[in-house]
């Protein structure tokens, strides 16, 4: 990866990094080659944790990638990657990430509809997402996001 979040903040590329995108994208061996979303999740949130408020800012800047996104494959794995790994590292309170807050609950009623459209379309298209074949089915990846706390089901939003 080339570029760092401070980076896609100042070019107003903040999709474009959360997405791995052009500059941002972070392969990784574990990843068959693929973008590496929690890196790229872990880079947002150290730069985040030395801003004056930052679950507030994480809160900002995943509602704007959150509107970027269209009912497509790649975004919706995308969303589906990024909330995981917000969970994964809220289960172990990382960077500013307390059991107290949830992202989640920060969404307007439409942002959350958003989501579950683009969940279930993940469901339903899983086979046009990279790498599907070799990976577990999408409900049994979503069982770790339960497990790391997401008390949601992001299918029926």
């Amino acid at each position: 990866m080339k570029g760092d979040f401070e980076q896609a903040v100042n070019n107003n590329e903040v999709s474009a990094y959360l997405k791995g995108e052009g500059d941002y994208f972070s392969p990784e061996e574990g990843c068959m080659g693929y973008h590496s979303y929690i890196m790229n999740f872990m880079g947002m949130m150290f730069y985040l944790e030395k801003r004056v408020n930052p679950y507030q800012e994480l809160v900002k800047y995943f509602k704007f990638y959150l509107r970027s996104l269209k009912e497509d494959a790649l975004d919706a794995w995308s969303l589906f990657r990024n909330i995981a790994c917000y969970y994964f590292l809220r289960s172990d309170n990382s960077y500013f990430l307390t059991q107290n807050e949830d992202l989640i609950d920060e969404l307007t009623v439409e942002e959350k509809k958003k989501i579950g459209v683009l969940f279930r379309y993940l469901r339903e298209n899983y086979d046009k997402v990279p790498g599907a074949a070799d990976m577990r089915p999408i409900n049994d990846q979503m069982k770790f996001v339960y497990e790391d706390g997401c008390s949601y089901d992001l299918f029926s939003l």
